[in-house]
């Protein structure tokens, strides 16, 4: 049988991208406007981008039948991380990424931006004899390592231990933010 998985929360799509002195300053002095930027610096060429849910957040999963009827409503809560089965133990599932320029080698500025969506949702089609439970489901991790600290985020949706890939919708648009995070430890808000 058919079912529908849908998990929803609050999206976090950030962007990031090594920026030179030079840039910096320009970013600060001369442009200081977030669209702009990102247009400029992100617009497909980003040295890091993703689109999670937040794992700290209220989220939820729902599984509904071939009917669109609610066979299952899970908490975010209630779902443990996939190292919680042992037979999945080794998998390398998780993710660290860092973007603060004081511990990256990859980043020499950082030029941050963070798009925040209620309500997103990531919708799965799975196939199962059995009518998914609860047990069924584990998560994988995304840790984003920053100077404000890090930001964890929901990497994967697993299901019977396989990884799940689904479709995301965004929600309603809560706020943007973006930051220049310098090698020398300054943290520049662009407004």
């Amino acid at each position: 049988m058919k079912y529908e998985i849908v998990l929803t929360g609050w999206e976090y799509h950030i962007q990031s991208k090594s920026l030179n002195g030079d840039q910096v300053e320009k970013a600060q002095y001369e442009i200081n406007d977030i669209y702009e930027l990102e247009q400029l610096h992100l617009a497909g060429e980003g040295d890091f981008e993703t689109c999670s849910l937040g794992s700290n957040d209220p989220s939820s999963i729902v599984v509904y039948d071939e009917d669109q009827n609610v066979v299952l409503e899970i908490k975010h809560s209630d779902v443990l991380h996939y190292s919680e089965i042992i037979e999945l133990c080794d998998e390398n599932w998780d993710e660290s990424v860092e973007i603060n320029p004081e511990y990256s080698e990859d980043f020499e500025n950082t030029l941050y931006l963070e798009k925040d969506y209620s309500g997103s949702s990531f919708s799965y089609e799975v196939e199962s004899d059995e009518c998914p439970k609860k047990e069924d489901f584990r998560f994988s991790y995304l840790c984003i390592g920053t100077p404000n600290g890090d930001i964890d985020l929901i990497k994967d949706l697993i299901f019977k231990s396989n990884v799940l890939v689904g479709e995301l919708e965004s929600g309603k648009h809560k706020g943007t933010y973006m930051n220049i995070f310098t090698s020398e430890g300054d943290n520049i808000e662009i407004c």
